[in-house]
C-alpha cells in the first residue's frame, strides 16, 4: 500500500481514530529514530553556520523584533517586485 493509498483511507477514520494512529506512529521506534536524525541534521546546519559566523545578533526583544519586521519587509517587497514582473 502506498502513502497516498494509506491517506485516502486515515481520512476516512472518525477525528478520534485519526488521532490515535496518529500516536501510535509517532511512538513507533523507527519514526522516533528517523526524526532524532532530521533533528540532529537540523542543529549540525545550526552549528556550520555558527562556525562560519553566519549569524546575526541581536540585543534584546526589539532588536530581535526590529530584525525580523526587516526580514518581513524585505520578503513583501520582493514578492511584490516578482508578481509585477509576471504580470
Amino acid at each position: 500500500m502506498t502513502v497516498e493509498e494509506l491517506k485516502t483511507e486515515a481520512a476516512k477514520l472518525s477525528p478520534n481514530e485519526r488521532f490515535a494512529l496518529a500516536q501510535w506512529i509517532e511512538e513507533s521506534r523507527d519514526v522516533r529514530d528517523l526524526r532524532r536524525a532530521a533533528l540532529v541534521r537540523d542543529i549540525e546546519v545550526g552549528l556550520d553556520d555558527l562556525r562560519k559566523g553566519e549569524v546575526i545578533e541581536c540585543e534584546g526583544d526589539g532588536e530581535l523584533r526590529s530584525f525580523i519586521d526587516g526580514v518581513k519587509a524585505r520578503g513583501r517587497s520582493r514578492l511584490s517586485a516578482d508578481k509585477e514582473s509576471a504580470a
